[in-house]
């Protein structure tokens, strides 16, 4: 089942915001930062899990095994026993599970604000041909206040217009309905 795309984005701005909170501690070099990494990665798997997004879930799982695997005294990556500055060691490691944690969440960022961003453009495109075309005018735009108001107009088109109607198919493959009208929404606010 598909989501909605603003909601992805807001849920991982909220990530973004958590793992910036373990960021300032690391860079604190607060005792804390283990602690709250820890509950950020884990909120991040979960996070994952309830996606079904495998991938990441596996790299994610990866870079928490690495850390565990530092800080029971054994170096994953030379395969022996750390036998001093095993802290230091544990902060190296966890700098790069950051670095490899930042680029999953931005990748993902990315990913979501393009399906906006391409669909904004494709509807921006739209409207403006609609009020060319005579379809739309200044009163119908501020007619349109409201979600509802935007919805029921953009069903009509969609059952009135075949190329409309393929636009609104090529949008439902990357999103659903409802983040379709909250960027019609934020296309025709901009026209007011």
């Amino acid at each position: 089942m598909q989501e909605l795309v603003h909601h992805t984005i807001q849920k991982i701005q909220e990530l973004l915001e958590h793992f910036n909170k373990a960021q300032e501690l690391y860079l604190l070099k607060s005792f804390d930062f283990d602690g709250q990494f820890e509950a950020f990665l884990n909120e991040f798997l979960a996070y994952l899990r309830s996606k079904g997004n495998t991938t990441y879930e596996s790299e994610v799982l990866k870079v928490m095994n690495m850390i565990s695997t530092v800080k029971r005294g054994f170096n994953p990556v030379q395969m022996e026993k750390i036998t001093s500055a095993k802290r230091e060691t544990l902060w190296g490691f966890s700098f790069n599970a950051m670095e490899t944690i930042h680029r999953f969440l931005m990748e993902m960022y990315a990913k979501e604000k393009k399906k906006l961003d391409e669909a904004e453009e494709l509807l921006s495109g739209l409207i403006i041909s609609l009020y060319q075309n005579g379809i739309l005018d200044d009163n119908k735009v501020k007619e349109l206040n409201s979600v509802a108001k935007i919805e029921v107009f953009w069903t009509s088109l969609v059952n009135q217009n075949t190329q409309i109607s393929g636009i609104n198919k090529k949008l439902r493959l990357t999103m659903i309905s409802e983040d379709i009208f909250l960027i019609l929404e934020e296309v025709i606010l901009k026209l007011n």
